[in-house]
Parts: C-alpha cells; sequence; structure tokens
C-alpha cells in the first residue's frame, strides 16, 4: 500500500513538473513575441525585404593608422552581405508538410562541413506552427577577417499556426563564414542566445 502511494505521489510530482516546464517555455514565447509587436513599427511585406549594409571592417579602419590591418575590401563584405540573406532565406523557411525542403536548397551557400551536419538535422514543427516564412533579414559584424568572418542575423519571421492564424517573430543567429575556393560559403550557425549580443 505505500508503495502505490509513493509511485502515485512521484507520478503527481512528475507530471506537475512537466506541466510546469511547459507553461513556463508558452508563457517565455508569449512574453518574446509581445516585446517583438511591440518593437515592430510597421509591418513588412515579403516584397520589402532589406539588408542593412555596413562598410568593410569599420573598426579595423579606424585604428588603421596606429597599426597596418589588412581589412577586407567593400566588394568582399557586400558579397557576403549578398550570400547570408539568400542562405537564410532558404534555410529558416519551414514547412510541416515538406520540413527538408532546405537541405537541397541550401547546398549552394554552405561548406560540405556544414552540409553532412545540416544533412544529420531532423526538422518537426512544434505543437502550434505548421509554416515559417522570413520577412527581414538585418546583418551586422562580430568578426572581419580575409578567410573567416563572423556575423550577427537577426531574421524576423512570420509564423502560421494549425489554424491559420500568423504572428511574427526575431531569430538570432550567429554566422561563420569563410572563403572556399574564391567564394563566400557558410560555414557554421547557431542560435544567438543574449549571451552573444554586445
Amino acid at each position: 500500500m505505500k508503495e502505490r502511494v509513493m509511485k502515485w505521489l512521484g507520478t503527481m510530482i512528475a507530471l506537475g513538473m512537466i506541466a510546469l516546464l511547459i507553461g513556463s517555455i508558452i508563457e517565455g514565447n508569449r512574453i518574446e513575441q509581445e516585446k517583438a509587436t511591440e518593437e515592430k513599427q510597421q509591418p513588412v511585406t515579403e516584397e520589402k525585404q532589406t539588408v542593412r549594409k555596413y562598410s568593410p571592417n569599420e573598426e579595423a579602419e579606424a585604428k588603421k593608422h596606429a597599426e597596418e590591418v589588412t581589412a577586407p575590401t567593400e566588394e568582399t563584405q557586400m558579397e557576403i552581405q549578398k550570400v547570408i540573406p539568400e542562405f537564410l532565406k532558404v534555410y529558416v523557411p519551414f514547412d510541416i508538410e515538406n520540413p527538408n525542403d532546405f537541405l537541397k536548397k541550401s547546398l549552394p551557400y554552405v561548406t560540405d562541413n556544414l552540409y553532412k551536419v545540416l544533412e544529420q538535422e531532423q526538422r518537426r514543427g512544434t505543437l502550434t506552427i505548421v509554416k515559417t516564412k522570413v520577412l527581414n533579414v538585418e546583418l551586422e559584424p562580430q568578426k572581419e577577417g580575409l578567410e573567416e568572418q563572423w556575423w550577427n542575423a537577426d531574421i524576423e519571421v512570420e509564423h502560421t499556426d494549425q489554424d491559420g492564424q500568423t504572428s511574427t517573430s526575431t531569430l538570432a543567429y550567429i554566422i561563420k563564414v569563410n572563403m572556399i575556393d574564391g567564394k563566400w560559403k557558410i560555414d557554421d550557425l547557431a542560435v544567438r542566445s543574449r549571451a552573444w549580443n554586445s
């Protein structure tokens, strides 16, 4: 009898912990969506996809008088600012009916090593979100070099739930690009947490 009560009590505690975890995740998502909605000034349409442009290695050029720094050219930076958004526009979108659609579309933009990693990626929808599309991409250089660079990307996305309702949010990534055979390719990417923000 005592064992049965202990098992029942343990089961109830475990279910309570799971309920608390799910509740905190839902509440966190709701708060993030509210913040994104408050910060959003005007709706962005799919046709109006903008990418903020940066001049080459602004910090390095400011220090150039103190020490000789080899800075990437403006042409290099412009190429990277084209490649990253093009990749994100094929990598980020999700459709529950074809979850691995991103894989073949990503091939021209990524290194062989990253492609092998992406092949292992198992994409699934959430309990509510069945489709995600990219609305806008903003880039900011983190670490610039001639052969390797790191960029922050803030991607505004629109989620569609199973009832057809839409909501927007911002995904934050950090992206590593490498020069491979004369072309910039994405070599690594990760979700950027608040710890990455400067």
